[in-house]
């Protein structure tokens, strides 16, 4: 009884098995014949024979929709279609490996789902934490899982609570929270990358007006708080899509216009900073100038810093005179015991 049970049961899934087989071992490289899907669903306690193969594929085709075709060539059927290409697959997986906010745990187990719907000619490449394994990565586990909580309060256009720190250099309290560890009450509105962070770009108050805040260094987040979002009057999704002045390392400061100058051989650095649209003018054979708009602060004058003699900040005044400050501070500090 309980055998014939068995086949009762393994015929009604029958077409289950054949999709996911097919799914999981072909390609259109890789085809399968009706002989060996039959030997697969054998081993799963399933007796089939090849002329029904043809039946359940027809089936699968017509009343399921599945990209399923037949290749002469190779004498066998494949999927023409997969979820995802494996350059898909690869691009989402490179995406959660060299994200910094993502722990390394984390993205072994979002990477190990990943590999679910891969067939098995991709998943070997696809094992590629080797490449990104020296990041320096956030070590706060919750985060993924918390991150859940801001999206519902930003559905629901509710508050949310958390606490935030920042990293020390001492062992005992690695940690140094902000606001004595209170809880911050912001109103979220999105999330951005920059720099392999996330970010939360959410407002505080009328004083304080929108800040980002790194996912990875928020603590206990709230459920959402059943109170009304404040600022969504001057929240516009052109904030984060297309700001209107550049703003380094999430450091916002006074906006200005600034007109720099760089060695032709930096293109490609002022290009991948600022973004393909930046207009760039040339200055002579060797030299070419750029305006834009720019907020000033101290990661700016070290972005600029770090081409030495091959850039220069040409105006406004005031511009010039804060990069003459932050390269005498740094001048200073190289000239006692490196204090200060």
């Amino acid at each position: 009884m309980a055998k014939g049970q068995g086949r009762s049961s393994g015929q009604g899934v029958k077409l289950l098995y054949i999709r996911d087989y097919l799914r999981a071992n072909t390609n259109k490289d890789h085809a399968k014949n009706a002989n060996k899907i039959c030997e697969y669903l054998a081993s799963k306690g399933i007796e089939a024979s090849p002329k029904t193969i043809y039946n359940d594929i027809f089936r699968l085709q017509v009343d399921f929709g599945e990209p399923i075709e037949y290749s002469a060539k190779q004498r066998g059927y494949y999927i023409t279609k997969p979820k995802f290409e494996p350059y898909e697959l690869r691009l989402i997986v490179d995406s959660i490996q060299s994200s910094k906010f993502i722990t390394q745990e984390e993205a072994r187990s979002i990477t190990a789902k990943i590999k679910d719907f891969a067939d098995v000619y991709t998943k070997d490449s696809l094992n590629r934490t080797a490449y990104v394994s020296n990041r320096v990565r956030s070590k706060n586990d919750s985060v993924v899982k918390d991150v859940d909580k801001i999206h519902l309060a930003i559905s629901l256009n509710m508050k949310i609570g958390f606490r935030y720190f920042h990293y020390t250099p001492n062992k005992q309290k690695p940690k140094q929270y902000s606001k004595k560890g209170e809880l911050y009450i912001v109103s979220p509105f999105a999330f951005h990358w920059d720099n392999g962070n996330y970010y939360l770009y959410a407002y505080l108050s009328e004083k304080e007006g929108f800040r980002s805040f790194r996912v990875d260094r928020m603590e206990k987040i709230t459920s959402p708080i059943p109170e009304d979002r404040e600022g969504a009057e001057l929240f516009k999704a052109e904030h984060l899509t297309n700001r209107e002045a550049k703003v380094f390392q999430m450091y916002h400061g006074e906006k200005y216009t600034v007109r720099m100058r760089f060695i032709n051989r930096f293109a490609d650095a002022v290009i991948d900073q600022f973004g393909k649209d930046v207009i760039i003018i040339p200055d002579g054979e060797k030299h070419f100038i750029i305006n834009p708009l720019v907020e000033i602060s101290p990661p700016f004058f070290a972005w600029i810093s770090t081409f030495g003699r091959g850039a220069k900040i040409l105006s406004p005044q005031p511009v010039v005179e804060e990069m003459k400050k932050f390269i005498e501070k740094v001048s200073d500090m190289y000239k006692d015991e490196g204090e200060g």
